[in-house]
C-alpha cells in the first residue's frame, strides 16, 4: 500500500523522476486544432534543446497547431534518455534503448530539426544564433538542461571521471570505467539539493552494489551524501543498503566535499578525507551557461526565475522550462516533459486567441531500482489553483521494494518514449 506522507515540508516537490498522468495536461485537442485552423501560418517557435522538454513541447504544439513552423535546435544528433540510464550502467539495460533520433520528427510531424549548437540569443531582434545561421522566432522556448558547477581547475578531473548527469558520452565512459573497476575502494557523492532528479544518486548507488556483488569483487563504497537523508523514498533506499549490501558500504550524511585530490585520488571533505580507485563525484549543478550569457540568470542565482504557471521569464514570449528554472516542479527529464505540455497549451492560446482548458491537477510519479530485480517508488500530487496562487503538494510513498514495480517502471518509461517519438 502507499502510505499517506502528512508533513510534506522537505519532500513535497522532490517526486524524482516525473511521470506525466496521461490525461492531466490534455486540452481539448479537437477544439484546439479547430481554433488554431483560424490563426496565422506565419508564426515562429524555435525550441532550444531536444531533450524531455524540447522535445514534449514541439510535440504538443504540432497537435494543436498544425500550420506553424516549429524548429528544434540541439547540438546532440540523437536523443539520449538520462532517466533509465542507471539501469544501463547497472549492467541490465541496454543503451540503445534509451536512444531515439530526431529524423522522424520532420517526417512524421514537419518538425525541423537543426543539429548544431546554439552560440547567443538577441533576445531584443528575436534571433537565435547558431555558428552557420540566425533563426527569427515569435516564441521562443528554452530548455537546454544544467551545467555542472565546478570550477574550471577541476574540468579534467571530471572528464576522466564524469558525473553521467547529462545525457549521452559521460553514462558511455562512465560504464567503461565501471567494466574496467577489478575492486578497491569506490567513492560516490551526492550535492546538496536541488540538483537534477532527487533520486538518480540513491538508485546509482544501489546499482553499483549491486554491480560488484553479483560479481563478487572486493570492493567498499563510500556513499558521500551533503544531505542528512536520502531526498526522497529515504525509507526504502535505506532499507535496501542495509538488507542488500550491509558490509559493501558506508553512507556518510551531511557531508560536501572540499577538494579533489587529483594526483593521490582522493576525496577530501567536512568529515575526512576518502582515497579511491573509482569515483562519481556529483557536483552541485546550475542552470545552463547559455541562460546566463543571454541575461536570464541574475545577482549568481543558480536557476533562472519564472512566472509559477507559465514558465515565461521576465521576456515576453520567452519561456525557460525543465532543470534551469525554479519551479515548484522536480528538476527530472518527465517534469521537463510536464512544462512542455504547458508551454505549448499557452502559446496556442496566445497565437489563436482562445483559452484552452488547464487541469487543476497534475500527478507525478517516480521510480527507483535498488537491485537488478526490485523497485520502490513515490507519487505526488499537485493541487493548482491559478486563481489565489497557490499549490498544495501531497505526497505518498511505497518504499517496499518488489518486482512488479518493476514492470511498472518500464512500461511508464517507454510509454513516455512512444508519446514523444511516436
Amino acid at each position: 500500500m502507499l502510505k499517506n506522507k502528512l508533513n510534506v515540508n522537505r519532500r513535497q516537490f522532490l517526486a524524482g523522476s516525473v511521470a506525466l498522468a496521461a490525461t492531466n495536461l490534455i486540452p481539448d485537442v479537437s477544439l484546439a486544432k479547430e481554433e488554431a485552423a483560424k490563426s496565422t501560418k506565419s508564426a515562429k517557435v524555435v525550441i532550444v534543446g531536444g531533450g524531455y522538454g524540447g522535445v514534449s513541447t514541439a510535440r504538443q504544439l504540432r497537435k494543436l497547431l498544425p500550420d506553424i513552423s516549429i524548429t528544434l535546435i540541439d547540438k546532440n544528433p540523437f536523443f539520449v534518455s538520462c532517466p533509465m540510464s542507471n539501469l544501463y550502467l547497472g549492467d541490465f539495460y541496454e543503451f540503445g534503448n534509451l536512444c531515439f533520433p530526431y529524423e522522424p520528427l520532420k517526417a512524421k510531424y514537419n518538425i525541423d530539426f537543426i543539429n548544431t549548437k546554439v552560440m547567443d540569443i538577441d533576445l531584443d531582434k528575436k534571433v537565435v544564433i547558431t555558428p552557420y545561421d540566425r533563426i527569427s522566432y515569435d516564441f521562443l522556448v528554452l530548455s537546454p538542461g544544467i551545467s555542472y558547477d565546478i570550477d574550471k581547475s577541476q574540468k579534467d578531473f571530471f572528464i576522466k571521471y564524469p558525473p553521467a548527469f547529462k545525457p549521452g558520452g559521460e553514462h558511455l565512459y562512465l560504464k567503461r570505467l565501471l567494466e574496467g573497476f577489478d575492486g578497491g575502494d569506490i567513492v560516490i557523492t551526492v550535492p546538496s539539493y536541488p540538483y537534477r532528479c532527487p533520486p538518480a544518486p540513491y538508485e546509482r548507488a544501489a546499482l553499483i552494489l549491486n554491480y560488484i556483488t553479483k560479481r563478487k569483487l572486493k570492493a567498499h563504497l563510500y556513499f558521500i551524501d551533503a544531505n542528512e537523508r536520502p531526498v526522497i523514498n529515504s525509507e526504502g533506499f535505506m532499507k535496501a543498503y542495509y538488507e542488500l549490501y550491509q558490509g559493501y558500504a558506508d553512507y556518510i550524511t551531511g557531508t560536501t566535499v572540499k577538494e579533489i585530490d587529483t594526483v593521490n585520488n582522493v576525496v577530501k571533505t567536512t568529515n575526512g578525507d576518502f582515497k579511491f580507485k573509482l569515483a562519481n563525484i556529483i557536483p552541485p549543478m546550475k542552470a545552463s551557461k547559455l541562460l546566463e550569457k543571454i541575461g536570464l540568470l541574475e545577482n549568481n542565482q543558480r536557476w533562472v526565475e519564472v512566472e509559477t504557471f507559465t514558465f515565461e521569464t521576465k521576456v515576453p514570449n520567452v519561456f525557460v522550462i525543465g532543470d534551469s528554472a525554479r519551479t515548484f516542479l522536480p528538476k527530472s527529464g518527465f517534469g521537463a516533459n510536464m512544462q512542455g505540455k504547458i508551454v505549448a497549451n499557452i502559446i496556442t492560446e496566445r497565437i489563436t486567441g482562445k483559452k484552452l482548458k488547464q487541469e487543476e491537477l497534475l500527478m507525478v510519479l517516480c521510480y527507483s531500482m535498488v537491485s537488478d530485480k526490485e523497485a520502490i517508488m513515490s507519487e505526488t500530487s499537485f493541487k493548482i489553483n491559478r486563481e489565489k496562487n497557490i499549490i498544495t503538494p501531497i505526497h505518498r510513498e511505497d518504499n517496499t521494494r518488489r518486482e512488479s514495480t518493476v514492470k511498472r517502471y518500464h512500461e511508464w518509461a517507454k510509454g513516455l518514449w512512444r508519446e514523444m517519438f511516436g
